[in-house]
């Protein structure tokens, strides 16, 4: 896929998400899906048949960041890797990511990007809750 190509399918995936400026998501290939930041990466030189997703679930928690870390790595280890995502930090900060590898989007209607958009959002929320639940004092 071609920058001219991804332009498109992401301004269309912009109109099927409701956004006032369809091009937004295309120009600044960042948007917000149900309260969710989600960056979009494209890299025609290396792999131009796949985008990669960030999810932004927010900071580590300050209170016991090894359960929160622990947590997304029993999530990791449940989810299958990459087939359907990842949690991780981003490099040199606490940021915590969900990652998810969207290959062949030229292949998919821009309907069903925002629909994969709008689940991997969901996903992301409720790994944060999970995330930032109360630890049980032993």
């Amino acid at each position: 896929m071609n920058e001219f190509e991804l332009r498109s399918l992401l301004a269309d995936v912009g109109t099927e998400l409701g956004h006032a400026d369809r091009y937004l998501l295309a120009d600044l290939r960042h948007t917000v899906v149900d309260d969710v930041v989600v960056d979009v990466i494209h890299d025609p030189q290396f792999d131009p048949n796949r985008l990669i997703l960030h999810f932004d679930m927010g900071e580590l928690p300050d209170y016991k960041p090894l359960v929160a870390m622990e947590r997304l790595l029993r999530l990791n280890l449940l989810s299958g890797s990459k087939t359907t995502g990842v949690f991780a930090l981003a490099p040199s900060t606490s940021q915590v990511v969900y990652a998810v590898h969207f290959f062949e989007p030229q292949r998919s209607t821009p309907r069903a990007v925002a629909d994969a958009l709008r689940e991997h959002a969901q996903k992301a929320k409720h790994a944060e809750e999970l995330m930032r639940a109360e630890v049980a004092e032993a």
